[in-house]
């Protein structure tokens, strides 16, 4: 691959450095957008909080106003109806208003003036009904206070504003207390703010005349068009707009709940984008330093970083080919920056690591051969297994061919058929335990049991099948009981005495012990056979594993017993182990479980069920071999029996047979055997018969769905014949055969 066209570093940091520019301008411009918008926040904010203050002082002011008037209006000499010293007290409280307050009247409830501060005292003032007027009108409709709006005044140009309060005597509504307050109050009190010059500041009332304004035109006049429109849009709010004067701004403004005037504040808009515009400014030329800045460095790195790299360059070549380049020392000499350090010394690592790759490749090698070594040795041991005993069923079944029935010849050819089916079943199950385990779908059906019993049980059942051991074995069982797998349990303790046959011949002896060490149950094997060596003993457990054995294979197996009593006893809570003295020496197997407490009642055995009931079966079975050998094994047993290869047929059969027990095969060419279940129960017989389920598949998900289709039992090939005597037994103990 030619790379000499391609640019160097220092021209990809310069170039990187270049393209940092796009997204550098963009943010500024954001940025300054940003601060453009926070000053004219920052402005919006201010005006706003001074609006407020200002509109706050206004309320306050007027509310003192309402809180005089309301304390005249509660004169007891105006409830006595003694107007001339209501009229002095009234011009006490306006002298001590003044120069604020213009004017007090009191008006009747037609708008009559009773009193006139302008008239001297007991004089007469001039009737001037103000019916016709909208805020003594809003006084008497509502009976509460009213702050009018700005009033021009008569040709004498003396605006004011009316300030009118009901008074109530016996709960109605008697006359109407009025003052008239100066315009002048309120731009004092504007004046008090210190606005900046450059501000325009507003107080209008209701109609959008000006009560008070910064700078001031005459009292009177009305506001600008845009203010107007601003505050019939919203009674508060932000806008740009024209001053009387002409002049852009940007607006704050709020109306008053109490007196329904409204205060403005006017920015120019030139003194809140200056602020703005120079910051953004200031943020431009920021920018533009930091990208010379950015592409200066940029150029010195470079430089500085060319060197170093291509030393490592030269030294990434040279790996494979030097045990150690010199220009990896160089670099880690003076490595500039860490990385540059860590880059030489995984460099130095990786020229370690090509070595011990080379190794570890040798060894995957190694350690493939030796698995499909291994997995040869395991097809062999297994074909070796299974042929064995096939070919003594072989054998034996052409024994059966040309010997006469009850031939001594004929008896032999049955055991050693009964016997090597028995070893090929065992084979089997075990494969599928171990399958099962490791795909965690074996379940235990936990029960309390004396681990004794069931030793002593399971002892017996063994020496009847070993007859030349019977006299060999010894056993030592002290009760004990544990929460455990009755099945397992006997399957555990069958598989240990079966190893410790395997390894020893017939005259060593057997030692069984059942009893409680620490606490804990402990079931125990002892041999005295061929025992195991130390460097043995650790991988006794695993799959597969068995003690060295000759080429003839006398012990058979093919190392699963052991893995399975492992595997099954920490299922149960507890554990295995292994003792030998090396070999020769024998060997000692040790199970712990956790121990319980027995029942307060031990369980009372079951009597035998009576096994000489003639039973209708009808038998559903597909293979034709099976069929038959099935329904001769039934019928040399005493049995009537029907037979069926299709569910149809069973289905036919059991409702015009009415059979009392139906053994049903699940894999049927047509309608599977659960389905055959459902339809039987559907029929609503008389006597139902009992449904057993003969099938090859055994998982817990299997007998699942053959319970709910309706069976009475799953049973799972191959099934004894002496187990399958049993089952039809405690089936049907209740009921009576027919014939």
């Amino acid at each position: 691959m030619v790379v000499s066209h391609l640019p160097p570093l220092r021209s990809k940091l310069l170039a990187l450095a270049a393209v940092g520019v796009v997204p550098m301008v963009l943010l500024s411009l954001v940025l300054a957008y940003v601060l453009i918008d926070h000053e004219k926040q920052t402005l919006r904010e201010a005006a706003r909080a001074r609006n407020h203050t200002f509109l706050t002082a206004v309320d306050a002011q007027i509310r003192g106003y309402l809180g005089t008037l309301r304390a005249l209006a509660s004169s007891a000499s105006l409830e006595a109806g003694d107007f001339t010293t209501f009229d002095a007290e009234a011009r006490r409280v306006l002298a001590s208003q003044q120069p604020e307050w213009r004017n007090i009247l009191l008006l009747d409830t037609t708008g009559l003036q009773v009193i006139n501060l302008r008239y001297p005292p007991g004089a007469t003032p001039t009737n001037e009904a103000q019916l016709d007027n909208p805020g003594f009108r809003q006084v008497l409709a509502t009976g509460q206070a009213y702050v009018g709006n700005l009033n021009p005044g008569p040709a004498s140009k003396m605006p004011g504003i009316a300030v009118r309060m009901p008074v109530r005597q016996g709960g109605a509504l008697r006359y109407v207390l009025e003052f008239i307050v100066e315009p002048s109050a309120l731009v004092r009190l504007m004046h008090e703010q210190r606005y900046p010059d450059s501000w325009v500041a507003a107080l209008v009332d209701r109609n959008g005349l000006f009560i008070a304004r910064q700078p001031a035109p005459p009292a009177g006049e009305h506001a600008s068009p845009d203010f107007r429109a601003a505050i019939q849009r919203a009674p508060e709010g932000w806008y740009r707009g024209k001053t009387l004067e002409g002049w852009d701004t940007y607006t704050d403004y709020k109306t008053s709940e109490l007196t329904g005037w409204t205060v403005g504040l006017a920015i120019p808009s030139s003194e809140i984008n200056a602020a703005a515009y120079r910051a953004s400014i200031y943020m431009v030329l920021g920018t533009f330093v930091s990208l010379l800045l950015a592409v200066a460095f940029a150029y010195w790195l470079s430089r500085y970083f060319a060197a170093p790299i291509a030393m490592l360059a030269d030294a990434a070549r040279r790996i494979g080919h030097e045990p150690q380049p010199a220009a990896l020392a160089a670099v880690k000499s003076d490595p500039h920056v860490q990385e540059m350090f860590e880059v030489a010394s995984a460099l130095e690592d990786a020229a370690a690591s090509l070595q011990e790759r080379e190794l570890l490749r040798q060894r995957e090698q190694a350690a493939l051969l030796a698995a499909d070594k291994a997995k040869d040795e395991f097809l062999a041991m297994l074909g070796h297994e299974l042929r064995n005993p096939l070919s003594s069923i072989v054998a034996s079944a052409h024994v059966l061919r040309l010997s006469k029935p009850g031939a001594a010849a004929a008896l032999q050819a049955h055991e050693v058929i009964d016997r090597q089916a028995q070893q090929m079943a065992r084979l089997v199950e075990d494969l599928l335990d171990v399958s099962r385990l490791a795909m965690g779908k074996v379940t235990l059906q936990r029960e309390r049991l004396d681990l004794a019993v069931l030793a002593e049980r399971v002892l017996r059942t063994w020496q009847q099948t070993r007859r030349r051991r019977a006299g060999r074995i010894q056993s030592d069982l002290t009760a004990v009981w544990v929460q455990a797998d009755r099945v397992r349990m006997e399957q555990i303790l069958s598989n240990l005495l079966d190893n410790a046959e395997k390894f020893s011949t017939t005259e060593q002896r057997i030692y069984v012990r059942v009893g409680t060490e620490g606490g804990r149950a402990v079931m125990q094997v002892r041999d005295e056979g061929q025992g195991i060596g130390a460097e043995e003993i650790p991988h006794i457990f695993k799959l597969f594993v068995q003690g060295p054995q000759s080429f003839e294979r006398p012990q058979g197996g093919i190392g699963l017993g052991l893995t399975l009593v492992q595997r099954l006893a920490e299922m149960h809570g507890g554990e295995v182990t292994v003792f030998s003295a090396g070999r020769g020496q024998g060997a000692l197997f040790t199970v712990r479980l956790p121990a319980v407490e027995p029942p307060e009642r031990l369980p009372i055995p079951e009597a035998p069920v009576s096994s000489s009931q003639r039973r209708r079966i009808l038998l559903v079975e597909d293979n034709e071999d099976g069929r038959r050998m099935m329904e001769t094994m039934l019928t040399l047993e005493g049995h009537v029996v029907r037979t069926a290869s299709t569910g149809e047929a069973a289905v036919r059969a059991a409702a015009e047979w009415q059979p009392d027990i139906a053994l049903i095969d699940i894999g049927l060419p047509d309608i599977d055997g659960h389905e055959v279940a459902r339809r039987l129960r559907a029929l609503e017989l008389e006597t139902p018969p009992k449904l057993v389920a003969i099938s090859g598949f055994g998982q817990p998900g299997d007998l699942h769905n053959a319970y709910e289709a309706g069976f009475d039992l799953h049973l799972t090939k191959p099934v004894a014949p002496r187990f399958l005597h049993d089952v039809m037994n405690a089936l049907t103990s209740k009921g009576q055969a027919q014939s």
